[in-house]
């Protein structure tokens, strides 16, 4: 386990990698820094029994063999990525016979002859338990075998007769065929839209046969098995670490060489075959805080003697509200943190054919490269690898006039401007530092539509506080919504959100909610942004606006904080989720997935609803909210921005339209980029560069109003300490 292969960093392959491409996949891995290549399966070979794709690979394994071989010759090592046990639903167990040994949910009785040309499959049995909703995560198939038909359904009669309905008959390329009535109705398992095997079955060990043949054959170094987080599907949530492990087991055991070993689920059984731990899935929003959370839980890696790994990480650029960018100091945040926890990461998303496409690849390539050639010659020693490893703690690595490398502490500090009202365009900035002259980065972001625009869709009215049916609340919290028709600003009524904190809990832990469900689910496609006005009353707390969609369609929470840091009316627009401030506080939902990296499905909104928390210790609060609107996201322009901070102002005369962004480093070092990362050109600011005193400074900002449209902004302003 203590092997340095353990410690490396991989890039991903989603079957651009072949005999062709080969060179250039070892060219980027040197670009990156990366010295392990996964072969992620699904397009470059078929999960299940591992057929390379003929289209990437002509000659089967021999071809695989051949890149894994010239990979080592470039000394680097190569991972077969599979998902587990699961079965794509073109494999040799599915078409164009069915396997009897595939996984079973239900079992039903055919209630009458079904003919070839029959759409409606009748059984004896009621049906339930049975549902439509299928997902990614969702362990749920549509799909019925009879006999060596596959027939996929589409509707349910849960009332006598039972029935599925609305059939596609000889699905998969099995062979349609009429049935006798009795005859057995089986309903297939699947989760990740894949089939699976019975775990009681020799199946099961024929799947693993095909994973070690592969591994094998070609040369393979490393292995990760995802989707065994799927587990429980073989046996039930109580009985999957059995079924996982003994998948596991009976692969291990035909392998003729020991591999790096990973999966996606971790148990006491996999201790025994695992090599290194932490691959989860990438961010797309608040990646620092992320990367905290993800440091956090690789703590007690080291007690169990696994080391650790930060990927898998995904360079992001500008796309939507729901997906923030990746900036160098991101890069520079997650690279420090491996030299800090003596760790590897992984990158995916970028390849040979789009390193070129989007210039912000480039420059983050060579951040990554620096930082794990540092790393793998254990350049710095352990009392500023302990410094690197602090949670929050950020630092610039830079090149000296004699050739060494240092590191600079840093602090990125954030604001969002909402709007050009005095509450949101001013704030104030915390220099940890001596005195500096500033540098900045300034981010234009999307606009919506006014409150009062006719195209805008109300979500909630309050006028019925009924229909927020799902109340809860912590340990000596209590909270209540009723209409109020005595304070209003828009609408015909606001509603009144009142709760009471009787101090049993950190004021940090102190929520309650009051949700609403909307069956259907609302569509809010067009209406991304929320609009209300709030009355708060000044005492601190948070005001969280949340929306989810159904579970089986997406694992996204969209959080909204409003700090009620004020009295009266105040119009608040809510667009971007909420991330980086989620473990500021305690919560009774979301995990670090939902909050960081999932969706929203803005198509399908289940719910709605309204929390507290930081409630004040033996007190009450009330806020008044109006009708909360959806309103329409557009791309918008933020024109001359301009930064004042100790009376000094800086004015960037350009045109800043939706994601792009500049950065400010000095007067003759100021670049204007594009959403996709790509230099626009350099900007000559206006004006005087404000100075940073140390402590805390007044900082505002400005730029040209766009009509009844508010411009929204993200101002970071940096600082910089000593070097270590």
């Amino acid at each position: 386990m203590d092997h340095d292969v353990n410690k490396g960093s991989y890039l991903f392959d989603f079957g651009d990698l072949n005999e062709k491409t080969v060179d250039d996949w070892i060219k980027l891995a040197r670009q990156l820094g990366m010295n392990q290549i996964d072969f992620h399966g699904g397009r470059s070979f078929r999960f299940g029994d591992c057929r390379p794709n003929p289209e990437i690979y002509p000659n089967g394994l021999a071809s695989m063999k051949a890149v894994v071989d010239r990979l080592h010759e470039a000394g680097l090592k190569a991972g077969l990525h599979t998902y587990a046990f699961f079965i794509a639903k073109d494999a040799p167990w599915v078409t164009p016979v069915p396997d009897p040994r595939l996984g079973k949910d239900g079992e039903y009785t055919l209630a009458a002859d079904l003919s070839a040309d029959a759409v409606t499959v009748p059984v004896n049995e009621s049906l339930e338990r049975r549902r439509l909703e299928t997902g990614f995560f969702e362990q749920n198939s549509l799909t019925l075998q009879i006999g060596d038909e596959l027939i996929v359904y589409a509707g349910l009669s849960k009332e006598k007769p039972y029935a599925f309905t609305k059939c596609q008959r000889g699905a998969h390329g099995t062979k349609v065929a009429a049935h006798k009535a009795g005859a057995k109705v089986y309903h297939l398992k699947q989760c990740f839209f894949l089939f699976t095997p019975d775990g009681d079955s020799t199946l099961l060990e024929e799947v693993a046969q095909k994973t070690a043949d592969t591994y094998n054959a070609c040369g393979f170094d490393m292995m990760y098995l995802d989707a065994l987080d799927g587990e429980g599907i073989l046996g039930g949530n109580e009985y999957g670490w059995h079924y996982g492990s003994k998948f596991v087991f009976e692969l291990f055991k035909r392998l003729k060489k020991p591999p790096v070993m990973e999966m996606s689920t971790f148990h006491h059984h996999l201790w025994y075959v695992r090599s290194r731990m932490g691959a989860w899935d990438h961010p797309n929003r608040s990646h620092k805080a992320f990367i905290d959370m993800h440091c956090e839980a690789n703590a007690g890696l080291t007690r169990m003697f696994l080391p650790g790994h930060l990927g898998w990480w995904a360079v992001k650029t500008w796309s939507d509200i729901q997906n923030e960018p990746t900036y160098a100091d991101d890069i520079e945040y997650l690279c420090g943190k491996c030299i800090g926890n003596d760790c590897g990461f992984s990158v995916m998303g970028v390849n040979p054919g789009n390193i070129n496409s989007a210039p912000v690849y480039g420059r983050l390539a060579g951040i990554m490269r620096q930082y794990e050639e540092l790393r793998h010659a254990n350049y710095f020693d352990a009392a500023t690898r302990a410094k690197l490893a602090e949670p929050g703690k950020e630092y610039t690595l830079f090149q000296n006039t004699d050739g060494r490398w240092r590191l600079r502490p840093v602090v990125y500090d954030k604001h969002k401007v909402e709007c050009l009202d005095d509450w949101s365009r001013c704030w104030q900035v915390s220099n940890p530092f001596g005195p500096q002259p500033v540098r900045l980065r300034i981010e234009a972001l999307v606009s919506i539509s006014p409150y009062e625009t006719p195209e805008s869709a109300t979500v909630v009215d309050f006028a019925d506080t009924a229909d927020f049916s799902e109340h809860a609340a912590n340990t000596g919290v209590t909270a209540d919504l009723r209409p109020n028709t005595e304070l209003i600003k828009a609408g015909k009524v606001s509603g009144a959100f009142t709760a009471s904190n009787t101090g049993k809990v950190d004021r940090k832990a102190a929520w309650a909610k009051a949700g609403k469900k909307f069956e259907p689910p609302l569509s809010l496609e067009k209406h991304e942004g929320l609009g209300l006005w709030v009355h708060g009353d000044g005492k601190g707390e948070i005001l969280n606006i949340q929306l989810t969609s159904p579970a089986h369609v997406s694992g996204g929470i969209g959080d909204h904080y409003i700090n009620i840091d004020f009295t009266g009316w105040r119009y608040l627009e809510l667009v971007e989720p909420e991330g980086d401030r989620w473990r500021n506080y305690k919560w009774p939902y979301g995990w670090s997935y939902s909050i960081f990296r999932e969706h929203v499905d803005f198509k399908q909104v289940h719910t709605i609803s309204l929390w507290y928390n930081n409630l004040p210790p033996d007190g009450s609060v009330t806020c008044h909210l109006s009708p909360i609107r959806g309103l329409s996201v557009f791309m918008n322009k933020v024109r001359n921005p301009s930064v004042t901070i100790g009376g000094r102002t800086l004015v960037f005369p350009v045109e800043m339209e939706s994601g792009s962004y500049i950065e400010f480093n000095s007067p003759t070092d100021c670049k204007h980029y594009s959403k996709e990362g790509g230099l626009i050109g350099d900007v000559t600011p206006q004006g005087d560069v404000p100075q940073l005193t140390a402590g805390t400074n007044e900082a505002s900002f400005r730029c040209e109003p766009t009509g009844d449209v508010r411009p929204r902004a993200r101002v970071t302003v940096i600082s910089q300490g000593d070097p270590l």
